[in-house]
Formats: structure tokens, C-alpha cells, sequence
């Protein structure tokens, strides 16, 4: 005989306010919009929002819990400032699962997903000349998840928005040092070659060389 399962309480409005909060402080985080060593202060946050306290509070323990976010003797919940060591671990992550997405993604690439990434990518060149960090990080963000949707692997999608969750305001450190273009060209110049070859060794190289040109400029600003 079977164990009756007792029914699931109703999604009350609270809960789904708390979903989207939840969402839209993640979103900043992996866009580096949100600086390290800055407070959020949840009633500052709900009058931003313009939501109740009682989601930005719940959604801020969400992303301590996952270890984005901090909290000080206050129980403020604040931007952590990655340690080297950290961050380092990170960028690991971060080169063995987005290179192996890419890898993926060279055997999957259509002339459509082509297309699209080459005009994600142009639009983050003009932002580079113009000096515009936010189109910057904005089309930097939509070239790498395009890359991994590409390649349906959405558990190793999961994972990596959870890494740069936590890695994403070291992004904001790039603006104080100046950025020249490699005399290689641009590493999404090189996955853009790999993916219309469907070479996925040279996918993920291309990915490596991204990520590790990046650590090397903001390692020693942490």
C-alpha cells in the first residue's frame, strides 16, 4: 500500500518576488556590476527594486549559502574579496569546464550559432574602443553562455554560472589597468575559427588562453 504524500503548500507571492531578486543580484554578480568589499543592504535594495524587505533579505542568505556573498558581524551581507588562492581555484574550474563546453560546441556549431556569436563579439570589440566597460562585460557575458549553450550540457552550465557567480566582481578590478589587444589577436577570434573547423582541440585551447590571459591582469590585483 502506498504512503499518501501530503500535498505542496502553494507558491505564495513573496516566493516568487524572492525568485526574481534572487535572479536579478546573481545577475549582477556574474556581470560584475557588484564591486568587491560592497554592502547590500536589503532595505536599500528593496526600495531599488521596488519590492518588500523580506525578498532582497531572503535572496541575499540564498547567495551567502552559495557562497557569493559574505556576511559581517552585523549580519550586512557584502561582496567578498576573493583571496588569490581562491580565485585561482576558481579560474582552474573555470578553464577544464568551459574548455570541455567548447569542445562540445565544435562538434554541434551551426552556421546559425556562428553567426551569432560573431555579432556578440563584434559588439564587444566596439565597446572596447569605445571604452565602454558595461557593453564590455555585457557581450563578454552573452559570447562564453553562448559558447555553452552551443553545447547542451546545461548540469555543466549550472555549475559554471555558480563559479562565475562568485567570480564576477573581480571583473570590475580590470577597469583600473589599461587592456591592449594581444599582438595574437583576440582568443574569441581563435574559438570562432575552431568552431566553424569543428575542432574541438583548438576550441578548448582557445577558451584556456582567454581565461588564463585574464587571470594573469586581475591575480595580481586581488
Amino acid at each position: 500500500m502506498m504512503t499518501a504524500i501530503a500535498p505542496l503548500a502553494p507558491v505564495d507571492r513573496d516566493e516568487t518576488l524572492t525568485e526574481k531578486v534572487y535572479s536579478r543580484l546573481r545577475s549582477a554578480l556574474v556581470g560584475g556590476r557588484l564591486v568587491p568589499g560592497q554592502k547590500l543592504i536589503h532595505r536599500q535594495l528593496a526600495v531599488e527594486l521596488g519590492v518588500s524587505p523580506t525578498p532582497v533579505r531572503e535572496a541575499l542568505l540564498r547567495l551567502v549559502s552559495e557562497g557569493a556573498l559574505d556576511l559581517d558581524a552585523r549580519g550586512i551581507a557584502w561582496v567578498p574579496r576573493l583571496p588569490p588562492e581562491r580565485y585561482a581555484e576558481i579560474m582552474d574550474l573555470r578553464v577544464e569546464l568551459e574548455g570541455r563546453a567548447a569542445a562540445r560546441a565544435a562538434t554541434l556549431a551551426t552556421a546559425a550559432d556562428l553567426a551569432a556569436l560573431r555579432a556578440i563579439h563584434a559588439r564587444l570589440m566596439v565597446g572596447r574602443r569605445a571604452k565602454d566597460g558595461a557593453v564590455v562585460l555585457a557581450e563578454n557575458e552573452r559570447f562564453h553562455f553562448g559558447v555553452i549553450a552551443i553545447a547542451r550540457m546545461p548540469v555543466l552550465q549550472r555549475v559554471v554560472e555558480t563559479l562565475w557567480t562568485q567570480a564576477g566582481p573581480t571583473i570590475s578590478l580590470l577597469s583600473a589597468v589599461p587592456r591592449p589587444v594581444s599582438p595574437a589577436g583576440h582568443p574569441h577570434d581563435d574559438l570562432l575559427r575552431a568552431l566553424k573547423a569543428h575542432d574541438s582541440v583548438a576550441a578548448r585551447a582557445a577558451v584556456e588562453r582567454d581565461l588564463r590571459e585574464h587571470a594573469v591582469i586581475v591575480a595580481p590585483l586581488l
